[in-house]
């Protein structure tokens, strides 16, 4: 257990090298990874972005069929479960994605 957390610990580390994206750029897909009830009491609508759902217990499975040239913003409510998927997602090789702020 003591290593879990020591790894989990690591990982968090990591998320200090996340980008930042604060202008429109095409490259950028934000990906709601809310589950389909949050999505659909609160919309998530953003003028600058486009944004694709994808609830967070679907990427593992559906992650590599979007278009890997573009670049992924994860989002969530609180950001806890975008932090954790892009760890996730990051560790079976996707560089492409990093985490949408509000």
């Amino acid at each position: 257990m003591i290593y879990a957390c020591k790894t989990i610990m690591q990982k968090d580390q990591n998320l200090n090298k996340i980008e930042q994206v604060f202008k429109y750029d095409q490259k950028y897909i934000v990906l709601d990874i809310r589950s389909k009830d949050e999505q659909e009491d609160q919309p998530l609508k953003l003028a600058n972005f486009l944004v694709k759902t994808l609830p967070f217990y679907y990427l593992d499975s559906q992650f590599s069929s979007l278009d890997q040239k573009k670049s992924y913003l994860l989002y969530c409510s609180n950001g806890l479960m975008s932090r954790l998927q892009m760890l996730f997602l990051r560790e079976k090789g996707f560089d492409n994605v990093s985490i949408y702020f509000t």
